[in-house]
């Protein structure tokens, strides 16, 4: 079975694998069609779209960026992207400021508490790519005040300090604006796995967004997925897929696991550029 994974992350946000290491498991799968989307990051596209010139892969740049709607958290994910596009980088860049913030002033809460722990250590702490994951969480792991990826988010809980993105209704009409196919990504991650009201996703259309990823491994059962399924055909919008593969570092999101073939998908949108 050649299932599509639209949904996959590197090195370059918080995933384990190099673009030529993930590369290899793609073609080990024989994974017919691929994205790239790492979190506000395109830092791996370049490369990968240079290593799949020589293989019968069809490779879709994309990113995942975060935006606030009100106190949640949602991920949109672009395809098609240019990562020379100023529109883009502008947003991106300013996320990875938000999130550097937010993890500067956590090691510091952190540091109040636990002698060992200080900034400047933080700062010069050079971490292994290769674990997955992101600098703040790999550092705490490694001082032992973290034992693993739960233990970190009860220490933000803690923390308290909201990590608050660019509001939704001013980044995906700019990213739309710019021709890119924006998707919702994982609709059942959001507001403590509520099935999204019609009248949020028609809002969200309304601003730009194109379609929603209807295979995930967030998906509890059928029935929630065929919600979002109906509504994406009522109103014309791609059908992706996305396994939100992190290689190593969440050991039970495997690639293409949960995922769909193309025939059961509508990607005319992202697939005609």
């Amino acid at each position: 079975m050649k299932t599509v994974d639209l949904h996959i992350h590197t090195t370059a946000s918080d995933g384990s694998l190099t673009p030529d290491a993930l590369l290899k498991e793609i073609l080990e799968k024989s994974v017919p069609i691929f994205s790239i989307t790492d979190h506000d990051s395109v830092a791996s596209i370049s490369e990968m779209a240079q290593l799949t010139q020589e293989y019968p892969v069809q490779f879709v740049p994309g990113v995942e960026v975060s935006v606030a709607y009100g106190d949640q958290e949602l991920h949109i994910l672009a395809y098609n992207v240019d990562v020379e596009d100023a529109v883009l980088i502008d947003i991106i860049t300013e996320n990875q400021k938000i999130r550097k913030a937010h993890n500067d002033a956590l090691i510091r809460f952190v540091g109040e508490k636990h002698e060992h722990i200080s900034f400047e250590d933080y700062v010069n702490y050079e971490e292994d790519l290769s674990l997955g994951g992101w600098k703040s969480l790999n550092y705490l792991v490694e001082k032992g005040v973290s034992a693993h990826l739960g233990a970190f988010f009860e220490l933000v809980r803690d923390f308290g300090m909201p990590l608050k993105f660019q509001d939704y209704d001013k980044v995906i009409p700019a990213l739309s604006k710019q021709g890119y196919v924006l998707v919702l990504a994982h609709p059942p991650a959001y507001f403590k796995g509520e099935r999204l009201k019609e009248t949020l996703l028609d809002e969200l259309v309304e601003l730009g967004i194109r379609g929603i990823e209807c295979y995930s491994p967030y998906y509890k059962n059928d029935e929630e997925r065929a919600y979002y399924i109906d509504y994406c055909k009522r109103n014309d919008l791609a059908i992706t897929s996305g396994s939100d593969y992190h290689g190593t570092f969440i050991a039970s999101r495997q690639m293409c696991l949960h995922c769909a073939e193309q025939s059961e998908l509508n990607l005319k949108l992202i697939l005609k550029a």
